[in-house]
């Protein structure tokens, strides 16, 4: 009797223990499931905001849209896009990253973020706009980048003959192409005018008295010859390019940003990456 109750003591314990450790697996393979799924839904909903953020940041123009012209206090909503054309907006970038708290709004509390750029001809020259350079801790990090293109909001002329002045005091030939501008000292005291090509080409800057001066140039300020012929308050200003279908174009900058004048020949691509982390 002792014996056979031994025996059934001890399977019975052998039962339980199997019992527990299916118990035990079932728990587990439930919690493991339960996290699993909380996991996905929150990478989905974290890439679902950071669609939308970088969505908003370039393809909007926020409010005001000239905000970056505004007091901070004034800003509603923060977006790059120039409210001219398709590209971003230099002064709006520039306007967010000495003011990077405005983009918080954007993030709910407990998610990390950074926006950085760099050009696509020097990726290792990323630059922090706003948010945080690194996410120590953080288990679910997604980023997205998308190549831009900027604004600089310069005022730009093209010489193209379908563009041609009508009328011209000189009588060229068909390679020539002229233009008239309006100049005053106004004008010339807040900004700065450039003749830039893609090559060396030749230029007549003429005024209504017959007076002119030529020159050649790739890229060249004409601020000081508009000035010589400077004869009234308000002054109409011929320039004359002899293009031979080079890419030329007069452009009128307000802002100093004489370091970018290249890229309205050849337009410089950059990157525009966001990472949002929780």
């Amino acid at each position: 009797m002792n014996n056979k109750g031994q025996i059934i003591i001890t399977d019975i314990l052998l039962y339980l223990i199997i019992l527990l450790v299916i118990f035990s697996i079932v728990i587990y393979a439930t919690v493991t499931l339960n996290d699993n799924q909380v996991t996905r839904i929150n990478n989905k909903q974290l890439n679902n905001l950071l669609e939308d953020s970088i969505s908003a940041l370039t393809k909007t123009s926020g409010t005001p849209n000239n905000w970056e012209e505004l007091n901070v206090n004034k800003v509603d909503t923060v977006g790059l896009k120039s409210p001219k054309n398709q590209l971003l907006s230099y002064d709006k970038l520039i306007k967010l990253k000495n003011n990077p708290y405005l983009l918080d709004k954007y993030f709910p509390t407990g998610i990390d973020y950074s926006l950085t750029m760099y050009s696509k001809s020097n990726p290792n020259n990323e630059v922090l706009i706003a948010g945080k350079s690194n996410f120590n801790n953080k288990k679910q990090i997604q980023s997205k980048s998308t190549v831009v293109l900027f604004d600089y909001a310069f005022n730009i002329t093209s010489f193209k003959k379908e563009n041609m002045t009508v009328y011209c005091p000189y009588n060229h030939s068909e390679q020539w192409i002229c233009k008239t501008i309006n100049v005053n000292d106004e004008s010339l005291s807040s900004g700065k005018y450039y003749i830039i090509s893609d090559s060396d080409v030749k230029y007549i800057i003429s005024n209504t008295y017959s007076e002119n001066i030529t020159g050649q140039t790739k890229k060249t300020c004409i601020n000081n010859q508009l000035e010589q012929l400077m004869r009234n308050q308000n002054q109409t200003i011929f320039l004359h390019i002899l293009t031979n279908n080079n890419n030329t174009y007069l452009v009128y900058d307000t802002d100093n940003k004489e370091e970018f004048l290249d890229e309205v020949i050849k337009p410089k691509t950059y990157v525009l990456n966001m990472k949002i982390a929780t």
